[in-house]
């Protein structure tokens, strides 16, 4: 069974006038990869991570500052703000893709669910081999923090069509999501 088209979004740090597909830019998969959970050290394009929910792409930048405060300089990483983009995938790329969140597809694959969930990188990386080499275009799971944020990994080089990308939006403390994501991992926003 194909995972049905779903959006996604991402959050990385923005540079308006990086062309597309430059660092920078919403496009951007960084081209050495090794050490994110499910990075695959020789994949052609690398592996692009999406989630299925705004606040939940946030969670994953914001992840270090859990139960600190936040100020508007933690918005940025050199010298450019996170901006946050919804990436809509073409339908194609789904019809490969592997749901790891529906338990049948679990046992069909013969994928533990601690293997998904593992925060050991040669478990996890191991995991995302097996799924590439079964030629994928990637799989679907569900995030370490919460069981029903999901999460899309993405092998850039099986996409059927290049994503259509919404333009960014830059990331700010009074954002809706943003506030959505610190509530959850208990960080405090600056007083407004």
């Amino acid at each position: 069974m194909s995972l049905a088209p779903r959006p996604a979004w991402r959050v990385f740090p923005w540079d308006p006038r990086a062309a597309d597909g430059d660092s920078r830019s919403p496009r951007y998969v960084p081209p050495f990869q090794g050490h994110g959970r499910f990075d695959l050290r020789d994949a052609p394009r690398g592996v692009l991570y999406l989630a299925e929910s705004p606040e939940h792409a946030i969670a994953e930048k914001l992840q270090d500052l859990r139960n600190q405060s936040l100020e508007d300089t933690d918005l940025f990483e050199g010298g450019h703000r996170y901006a946050l983009a919804e990436v809509q995938l073409a339908p194609a790329t789904f019809e490969t893709m592997v749901d790891l969140c529906d338990p049948p597809t679990i046992l069909e694959r013969q994928t533990p669910p601690d293997h998904v969930a593992a925060l050991t990188r040669t478990t996890t990386q191991a995991l995302a081999r097996k799924l590439y080499d079964a030629g994928g275009a990637g799989f679907r799971w569900w995030s370490t923090f919460l069981g029903e944020w999901h999460n899309l990994v993405i092998f850039a080089d099986r996409l059927a069509d290049e994503p259509s990308i919404s333009t960014p939006r830059p990331l700010h403390p009074n954002d809706p999501d943003l506030q959505l994501a610190a509530r959850f991992l208990g960080i405090a926003l600056p007083p407004r």
